[in-house]
């Protein structure tokens, strides 16, 4: 099974797309901003991760940047999920190294798609598939 953690400064935000993804069978662990994901990703692996744009403490590009430097999660799927429509910031975003960055609100079976399009992507991509 896999593991998400969707970071956001919301608490409505966070249980509805932990909603949306438990149905789908997948472990939804939350954080509150970066600062939070960091230090819970101390004491557990996720798969994928859905981040908030702006948050405050660390925003969700310098979440980003920080989980590009671990070697850790170098490939892991991370998907930018937010309000704004600012080209400069998304262009930001994926430099960071967000591979997709979706607005805010987002159809339920939209986000399925995505998320399941990237942990099958991430699987053959040279992890090792559970059969």
């Amino acid at each position: 099974m896999k593991t998400i953690l969707v970071i956001d400064d919301s608490p409505v935000i966070r249980k509805l797309i932990a909603m949306i993804l438990k149905k789908c069978d997948y472990i939804v662990l939350e954080a509150e901003d970066g600062i939070d994901a960091l230090e819970k990703l101390s004491s557990f692996h996720a798969d994928l991760f859905i981040v908030d744009l702006n948050m405050p403490h660390m925003d969700g590009i310098e979440l980003v940047k920080n989980l590009r430097s671990s070697y850790y999660y170098l490939d892991t799927p991370a998907i930018m999920l937010t309000t704004t429509r600012d080209e400069k910031i998304k262009e930001q975003a994926l430099r960071a190294g967000i591979n997709l960055f979706l607005n805010k609100p987002i159809k339920p079976e939209i986000l399925i798609y995505k998320v399941k399009s990237l942990l099958k992507e991430a699987d053959n991509g040279g992890g090792t598939q559970n059969q």
